[in-house]
C-alpha cells in the first residue's frame, strides 16, 4: 500500500481515512458549511441579526441613512445613533416601518426594538466628506 511505512500505524489509518473521504464526500457550498458551523457554536442569529448594521442604507433607504448609523446590537434590540433631536423625534414616529423594513424576510435574528441616540457630530457631513474621498 503506498503511503504506509512499516510499523506505523498512524499512516495507515491516515491513508483508509483519505481513501474513504474521497469515496464518500461530495462537494458542499461554503455557505452552507458556515451557517452550520455557526448554529452549532450558537451564535448563527447573533449574526444574522448583525447584518442590519451592514445593510442599513439598503434597508431604510439612503435619505433615513444619511442622518442615522447603526451603532451596536445588544440582545435583540438596535442602537442607533441620529444627527439631532428632530430627526431622533421624526425616526421614532417611524419606528414600526423601520421595524417592518429591517425584519422582512427574516425567520430568525430579528430585531425586537430600536433606540434613538442623538449624536454629538453631523452624520451627514461625514457622509459628505466619505463621498468626496
Amino acid at each position: 500500500m503506498e503511503g504506509w511505512r512499516a510499523g506505523d500505524s498512524g499512516t495507515v489509518y491516515w491513508w483508509k481515512m483519505r481513501e474513504h473521504r474521497a469515496r464518500s464526500a461530495k462537494p458542499e457550498p461554503v455557505g452552507g458549511l458556515v451557517g452550520a458551523l455557526l448554529a452549532k457554536w450558537g451564535i448563527a442569529e447573533r449574526v444574522e441579526r448583525a447584518t442590519v448594521i451592514a445593510d442599513w442604507e439598503q434597508l431604510v433607504g439612503p435619505h433615513i441613512a444619511r442622518v442615522s448609523q447603526p451603532v451596536r446590537i445588544r440582545e435583540d434590540t438596535l442602537f442607533v445613533e441620529v444627527e439631532s433631536a428632530a430627526w431622533r423625534m421624526e425616526l421614532s414616529l417611524l419606528r414600526p416601518r423601520l421595524m417592518r423594513q429591517l425584519n422582512a424576510g427574516r425567520r430568525t435574528g430579528r430585531i425586537e426594538k430600536i433606540v434613538f441616540l442623538q449624536s454629538d457630530r453631523r452624520l451627514s457631513e461625514e457622509m459628505d466628506g466619505e463621498e468626496q474621498r
